[in-house]
């Protein structure tokens, strides 16, 4: 194992360890938040409130929780020094910081994301047909069944890293706009198109500016991100010394969208 590759299985391993202690301290968070005067004994629905004696002691595990995530984050910083796409790339985008940028380092393997189509595939970004794939025992099987390369399909497992998809629209998504991120550019744009966009969704009977806000704006993000790792893929590739390849459109069908045009980061 190359030393990047075991700096970058230490980066998930911290990456995950918080998730971790961050979960559990926002349970402790909402159990002491049910205690309204110390007496009150009320549920909701899965979470009992504590008991008085109780609070001291969950207080101080709550605190303890906080420094260890703390600690954990500073370890984090010292790990992402040295790694090119950091250096070189992730730390000058406006809306990534160094817990998203870790995410995505531990994420993503760029030795294996030969095309900006396979990590949109993994993102879970592809609404195409993928061959869908089954867990028989300890094994993962391939079968003939085509499923949506963005949905999950029952009786299936996912065909995209559900952790990463969640992180990059839900996390960093929501960061770029909040930050006023340049990406933030590209959400805006396709968001206003789509209001007026009289083509019909495709396996809908509904046209673009028809639909909800909330559909738009879940469509947008999606636009959004794809943006981003557009450009990930081209500095990655580019800092590890790999191939960087165009996208499909460009490089088989010799279209180039015009929201690939131009700086961004």
């Amino acid at each position: 194992m190359s030393d990047y590759e075991v700096k970058r299985q230490r980066i998930k391993g911290i990456v995950r360890t918080i998730y971790d202690y961050q979960d559990i301290r926002i349970k402790m968070g909402n159990r002491l938040r049910f205690k309204a005067d110390g007496t009150d004994q009320k549920t909701n629905g899965t979470e009992m409130a504590v008991n008085a004696e109780d609070i001291p002691s969950l207080v101080d595990a709550f605190q303890d929780s906080k420094e260890i995530e703390e600690a954990l984050a500073k370890s984090l910083k010292k790990e992402l020094k040295g790694i090119k796409v950091y250096d070189e790339f992730l730390k000058g985008v406006r809306g990534v910081g160094p817990m998203m940028a870790a995410v995505i380092i531990a994420e993503y393997d760029i030795h294996k994301a030969h095309t900006i189509s396979a990590m949109n595939q993994f993102t879970g970004l592809n609404p195409g047909l993928v061959p869908g794939k089954k867990r028989v025992g300890d094994a993962v099987v391939a079968t003939d069944t085509m499923v949506r390369g963005d949905k999950l399909t029952p009786g299936f497992i996912a065909p995209f890293n559900t952790r990463l998809r969640t992180k990059m629209l839900g996390v960093l998504g929501s960061s770029f706009l909040k930050s006023k991120s340049p990406y933030s550019k590209y959400y805006y744009d396709y968001k206003s198109r789509l209001q007026n966009e009289d083509r019909i969704i495709e396996g809908r009977d509904k046209k673009w500016s028809e639909t909800s806000d909330l559909h738009r704006h879940n469509a947008a993000m999606r636009f959004m991100v794809k943006a981003f790792i557009k450009d990930l893929y081209v500095a990655w590739r580019t800092a590890e010394g790999l191939v960087v390849r165009c996208p499909y459109e460009e490089e088989y069908l010799g279209r180039k969208h015009h929201y690939y045009e131009g700086e961004i980061a």
